[in-house]
Parts: structure tokens; sequence; C-alpha cells
């Protein structure tokens, strides 16, 4: 490692420290629905594993067949799946870590998460170009799962300083990198459908950790986006021309925009009434939808890939059900045996 001039090492400790000090005292300005305390515990057999090594760059090629994205290409998808494996292994270690620690676990599970994420803050993951479409997308997934394991961890004590300063000004980087793709985007579909819902909340996610106004403030703007095209009947027109994944897509679509609506509400900023309450018309479409398709089979032209529902595709539910009870979205949810979602940062807000 080069060496360092020891004043200088010393001067940028204080300032990491000063500037630590101004991010917690305006914590309170940005709020997640996880910041309460956590009753955590010393760990006894709790050991942490060694974090793996991101890559600077992500590469991911888009694995459909057809210009519906509706078919997948078996040889390109398995190249997607190797090109992504150990960004998912690591969302799903940090990402458990942390609702064990929010569910009462002890400290050394956030101090383990927390590690994760510090090592790669300070390798610089996921800062490096991205070459494909496809890799703009994962990157932005991988964002919010990242930005939600850190919010649901921020209130350990035994963070230190210097990790909470590295964490949120790269989980801040990624998303200022992953905004600047869209800002030439808005009259494409990538710019308007369920991709710039999931940057959106990417943007918040990570704008509450590093007391980003801009970049939560960009969130809203893309929840906006969304809910403003929910039709009267609950439908996305964007996610319709999926043909027959549309429900598919309708279904995926909805989980950024609730889980942006539930931070926003952290914040005392309504988005479950904008259009006329448009997400509560989209969740009870894809109800309807998943117990009779037939409405999205005549709209997107196309008979609809059978669900197999599990935790990845409907969890993200769990909020708006508590706001807007209903027996057959409780029902679904009952079905579930996991809660916890990869790109959500495992379980959803309470």
């Amino acid at each position: 490692m080069p060496r360092i001039n020891t004043i200088s090492a010393m001067s940028a400790i204080t300032a990491l420290v000063l500037i630590a000090g101004l991010s917690q005292a305006n914590a309170a300005d940005l709020r997640s629905p996880w910041d309460e305390p956590v009753s955590a515990h010393k760990s006894e057999t709790f050991t942490c594993p060694v974090p793996p090594r991101l890559p600077l760059s992500i590469e991911a090629g888009d694995y459909y067949a057809d210009p519906a994205h509706s078919i997948v290409d078996p040889i390109r998808k398995k190249a997607y799946d190797q090109a992504t494996g150990s960004l998912h292994a690591a969302m799903r270690s940090a990402s458990e870590m942390a609702d064990r620690y929010q569910a009462g676990g002890g400290h050394a599970e956030a101090d383990c998460a927390a590690h994760f994420l510090d090592g790669f803050a300070t390798s610089g993951a996921l800062t490096g170009a991205t070459a494909t479409n496809q890799a703009v997308y994962v990157q932005g997934w991988v964002l919010g799962s990242f930005a939600i394991t850190w919010l649901k961890i921020r209130s350990e004590q035994n963070i230190s300083t210097e990790e909470r300063v590295r964490i949120t000004t790269w989980l801040a980087d990624v998303a200022s990198k992953n905004i600047a793709y869209y800002g030439r985007r808005d009259d494409t579909s990538d710019g308007r459908n369920n991709h710039r819902y999931w940057a959106g909340l990417s943007a918040m996610a990570a704008g509450i950790a590093a007391s980003r106004k801009d970049l939560f403030d960009w969130g809203v703007d893309s929840f906006k986006i969304g809910a403003m095209q929910i039709g009267p009947d609950g439908t996305l027109p964007l996610e319709m021309k999926r043909k027959s994944r549309a429900l598919h897509y309708h279904i995926f679509a909805a989980a950024p925009l609730v889980t942006m609506a539930e931070l926003a509400a952290a914040n005392g900023v309504d988005l479950y009434e904008i259009n006329d309450k448009g997400l509560s018309r989209l969740t009870r479409k894809i109800v309807a939808g998943i117990a009779d398709p037939s409405s999205f089979t005549s709209a997107a032209g196309a008979q609809q890939e059978p669900m197999h529902l599990h935790a990845e595709d409907l969890a993200w539910a769990a909020p708006i059900e508590r706001r807007y009870p209903d027996p057959a979205l409780d029902a679904l949810l009952k079905t579930l045996t996991s809660r916890s979602m990869l790109y959500l940062g495992g379980l959803p807000p309470k």
C-alpha cells in the first residue's frame, strides 16, 4: 500500500468524522420504516463470513428472445445467471443478517452486514461503466437491496463513523450513476416502465441512507411516472405490452411502487393517494388476475404464463394489504412460505 502523510491522514479522518456528524445530525430529515430502536443482544454463536468481492462493473445482457421480452432464451438466461450469481448471493447474505438483527438478533449480525457493505464500498463495487441496458437494471436492483439492508441496520451503535461515511457515500455514488442512465430515457419504454420504478426505489433508499433529498425526490418523481399511468381498470399500459408475461410484469412493477410509497410515508409524504389511489387499483387488479388471468390474456393478446406464487412474486404486497385490507390478498399472502424478497433487501416494511 502507498505511504500516506500522517498530517494528511489525520485531516482526512477528521473530515470523515465531521461529514458523518452532519449526516447523523440530518438523519431525522429522511427516515425509513426501520428506524425504530432494535432490541439486539450479544451473539454467542454467530460468526461473520468473509465478504465476497463484487465486480467494479456488471457484465450482464438481456436474456429474452422476442421484441416483447416475453420469451426467455435459455442459453442467454444461463449466461445472465452466471453473471449475477455472486451479486445475488451477496444481496441474500447481507439482507438475511439485517432481517435477523431487526427481529431482535444479535449486534454481530448488524456489524457483519455493515462489514459486507463497507467492503463493497471500499472496493468501489458497482461504480464502473455499464456496457448494456441490462447491466444498468441489475445495478439498480443490487443497489436497492443493499441500500435497504443498510437502512435496517443503521441504528446499530457499534457501526463506526468511518464505516457509516464510506457506506452511505458509496450508496449515493452508485445511485447517481444509475440515475444518469435515465436522464436520456424519458421517451423510451424503460424510462417509464418497471425499470424506472426500480431505479426510483434504489435512489429513494440511497437518498434516505445518505440524507440526500435530491435522490429521495428523484424517487418520488419516478413513483409518479408509474402511478399516473395506472388506468381506471388498474392496469399499466407498458407492462401490458409484455404479452404472455403481462401479469408477471404488473406484479414486478408493483413491488417498487408499494415499497417507495412506504419509504415516502415514513417521511410524511403520501404517495398512496396519487391518481385516485392508483396503487390500490393496481394491487386489486393483480389479485384478480392471479385468480383469473383472462382479462390480462385478452388485453395483452397472449395466454398468460402460469403463476406459481412465492415470496419474490407477492411479499411486497403485505404493507398495502395492511393499509387497504383485502381478504383475497390476505389469503394469497398466507400461502407464501417466506416473505423475503431479494430485490427489496429482504423482508418488506412492517
